[in-house]
């Protein structure tokens, strides 16, 4: 790739973030059924035209706000397994660190209530959360436990059970009332991981 073609694609994508983070602004300040193309291309500073070069509708623009939160918190697990017991637990931990700490943002809290405000028969905003969101998640978490049990580190003959269990146990009441802060995330991931040793006999 030439030095143009490099310029070209970083502007894109500079671009396209731009318009990402218009489009929560919209999403959240005018609810998302309300909010239009050409609001989010306005406060993005670009052309309706341009806008639809990077996204075909105002849901796909939903879904990869969602996808890439998502993303953000598979980081520590979307990997190559790790070589031994000692890292595959510490990539549990960091998961449930950085899964913690964008669950409970402001605006990942926001979406959330946002959804349930306009639940409906389309509602998309619930869709998306449950499409690009949770499912990824949830299913890369069971990929990676998966992994741990092949190699021997976790004893578990029911994959779905377990994942479920260890949700459970690291989410629990963290969204309510007060929000903790990073330490008490951190630590509330890493008694998860530990934990995840005992469930895993169980099921």
């Amino acid at each position: 790739m030439n030095d143009r073609a490099q310029a070209a694609g970083a502007a894109a994508e500079v671009r396209r973030q731009a318009i990402l983070a218009a489009a929560g602004k919209v999403f959240l300040t005018k609810g998302y059924a309300a909010a239009t193309m050409l609001e989010i291309a306005r406060l993005a500073r670009t052309s309706k035209r341009a806008l639809y070069q990077h996204f075909a509708s105002k849901r796909d623009i939903l879904d990869r706000i969602v996808l890439e939160r998502s993303r953000e918190m598979m980081a520590p697990i979307d990997m190559t397994a790790p070589r031994s017991k000692a890292a595959f637990f510490e990539a549990v931990a960091s998961f449930g660190a950085v899964f913690l700490g964008r669950l409970v943002e402001p605006t990942t809290i926001a979406l959330y209530r946002l959804a349930i405000c306009e639940a409906g028969p389309s509602n998309d905003l619930g869709q998306a959360l449950e499409a690009s969101g949770r499912a990824p998640v949830v299913e890369g978490m069971r990929r990676f436990l998966g992994q741990g049990a092949a190699q021997g580190w976790l004893e578990t003959s029911d994959l779905d059970a377990l994942t479920e269990a260890y949700f459970d146990l690291l989410i629990g009441s963290v969204t309510m009332g007060q929000v903790p802060d990073a330490g008490a995330l951190h630590r509330r991931a890493e008694r998860a991981a530990a934990a995840l040793k005992l469930l895993a006999k169980g099921f």
